[in-house]
């Protein structure tokens, strides 16, 4: 009896909770709708203040555009916009470069060099740089590759192998001549490496080599000529003294014979008799008698002939 009287006095108290709860979810369900509009609202709100609030960082220039139309530049900072009617286009100011890996050009004296380029520069005109130009990028590396073959076009290969600054000097000079047209400002132009094709310096290589064999063959053919002149001089100075050898041995036998016939005068007859004999002997060993008839010349040697052996 006692355990029914309890549960009859809890019984009471159940129905009450489940209304309760039962309330709950009817607020719950209720509200569930106003809750689900609440959070896209505040998404879509979200949404569009991000969309409204853009940032330009500080190497940035912000072009700002309504319906298509520019409207002006945003410096860097915070700016705001009206969300899918204006555009901003960020645009990059700071220096940036540009290279050239390797440009075939002739030069004056009709050789093709392969050149490399480094050049970099800055945008100072945005809106020209973006909004009149396509693809400036490709367009500003157009305009150095051409300016720098006209250039290497009217040097020779030693000026262009050897004057890079002279160079790099002419062609920065022709940049600035046109860089407002871009909306750029070249800051720095640097040949990094200017050399012929292979096949042209194996040409060349080959031209030195023939030169240096041609000077070498030129020395070589000065020292003979110089040798030939040194013997040549000797041989002549030789000759020189056997001539004046024999030339002061003639004068010495002449003053000999001088004096001999001097003494044989003074003897007299005999004296004479003897020079005859002299003479008899040398017209014998050193003459030749000719005897002719008026038609023919013989000739009769009186000279003794030692016999050969």
């Amino acid at each position: 009896m006692s355990q029914n009287t309890q549960m009859d006095s809890n019984s009471p108290g159940l129905p009450g909770k489940n209304r309760f709860a039962q309330g709950c979810l009817d607020k719950l369900y209720k509200n569930a709708l106003l809750i689900i509009m609440v959070i896209i609202v505040g998404g879509i709100l979200f949404s569009l203040a991000r969309a409204a609030v853009y940032k330009i960082r500080p190497y940035e220039r912000g072009l700002h555009l309504r319906g298509g139309r520019f409207i002006g530049i945003d410096e860097p900072g915070w700016h705001v916009q009206i969300p899918f009617v204006d555009t901003v286009i960020g645009v990059i100011v700071i220096e940036r470069s540009g290279t050239i890996d390797s440009l075939a050009a002739m030069t004056a004296d009709d050789v093709t060099m392969d050149v490399s380029l480094l050049f970099t520069y800055k945008v100072i005109d945005p809106v020209r740089y973006q909004l009149e130009v396509l693809d400036p990028d490709a367009i500003v590396s157009g305009f150095v590759q051409g300016t720098l073959r006209d250039v290497v076009n009217t040097r020779h290969m030693d000026e262009v192998m050897h004057s890079r600054a002279e160079i790099n000097l002419e062609v920065m000079t022709i940049l600035q001549k046109k860089q407002n047209q871009y909306g750029v400002e070249f800051i720095l132009v640097q040949i990094q490496n200017a050399a012929p094709p292979a096949e042209v310096v194996d040409a060349i290589k080959n031209r030195m080599v023939a030169v240096q064999l041609q000077e070498q063959a030129a020395a070589e053919a000065e020292q003979q000529r110089t040798l030939a002149d040194s013997q040549f001089y000797t041989a002549q100075k030789q000759a020189d003294g056997e001539a004046y050898q024999i030339t002061k041995l003639a004068e010495a036998q002449a003053e000999a014979l001088r004096i001999i016939l001097k003494e044989l005068e003074s003897n007299g007859a005999l004296g004479e008799k003897y020079i005859q004999v002299l003479i008899a002997q040398e017209l014998r060993e050193n003459s030749k008698w000719i005897i002719s008839d008026g038609e023919t010349m013989p000739v009769i040697d009186f000279r003794e002939i030692t016999p050969q052996p």
